[in-house]
Parts: structure tokens; sequence; C-alpha cells
């Protein structure tokens, strides 16, 4: 994968780790229910609204698209697994809440984990250890053709 694509991979990571936190501030603002929401929406409300509708949703699933397009998606899945790495430290950061060492430490292996996952370079798939059964060996001369099974 191309460095522009690990970095988009990480940016659609980041932008739905962000989300939860967003949504939070947001819930903080208007309830859940969106006509509901709507009556009493502020600008924070809109804010929230516009982040989650078109940053986090057409953002993030038409990056996380455009990637699977053209790489495997055994490359591009390893990138969700920073969505929580971002969620936890953006609500450190944005709400105040706060983490623990572990947690840190946890984030910190995760991200080392995707990022070898990321950069270790592809083996070719093994060859078949069955023989395909639609081909047969060579028959010796004389010997009559049997279809396979």
């Amino acid at each position: 994968m191309r460095p522009a694509h690990l970095l988009l991979a990480v940016l659609v990571a980041a932008v739905w780790g962000v989300n939860f936190t967003v949504i939070e501030i947001g819930l903080g603002h208007f309830p859940p229910l969106l006509f509901s929401a709507l009556r009493g929406l502020d600008r924070q409300g809109a804010g929230t609204v516009l982040f989650v509708a078109w940053v986090a949703t057409v953002f993030g699933f038409g990056a996380r698209g455009w990637l699977l397009r053209r790489h495997p998606a055994s490359t591009v899945a390893p990138f969700s697994l920073l969505v929580p790495v971002f969620g936890m430290s953006s609500a450190a950061l944005f709400l105040g809440e706060s983490v623990t060492p572990l947690r840190w430490c946890a984030a910190a292996l995760l991200t080392g984990g995707v990022a070898l996952a990321s950069v270790t370079p592809r083996r070719p798939a093994p060859e078949p250890a069955v023989p395909n059964r639609l081909e047969q060996p060579p028959t010796p001369q004389g010997a009559e053709r049997r279809p396979p099974l």
C-alpha cells in the first residue's frame, strides 16, 4: 500500500474514532431522537449532525470503498482496529475523560500491531497441497481413461 493510501486508511479510522466523541458532545445539547432534536437545534448541535453525516459517514465510507477498490480487504481491514484508539484519545482530549496507563499501553500495542501488519510484505499464496481432482495424470499406453470422481 502506498504511503498516501496508508495515510488515508489511518484518517478514516481517526474520523470514525472521533465520531464517538462528537456524538457524545452533541447528545448533551439535544435528545437522540432526530425530529425532537431538530426543534432545539443550536450551532453546536448542527455541527455535530454535519460531522456525523458528512465527515464520518460520507467521507469515511467513501474513502474506505475507494481503498477497497485498490487494495485487498486483508490490507485495508486492519485499520478499523484503530477506531477505538482514536475514540479513546479524542474523548481524553476534548471531553477530559481519564485514560488509564493500561489502556494507553493497549492502544500502543494495537497501533504497533496494525503498523507491523501494514508494512510487512505479503508472501505469495502457497500452492495447494491437494491436487485438483479434475486433472488426471497421463495414462500409460493401452490403459483406458476413467472420468474423475
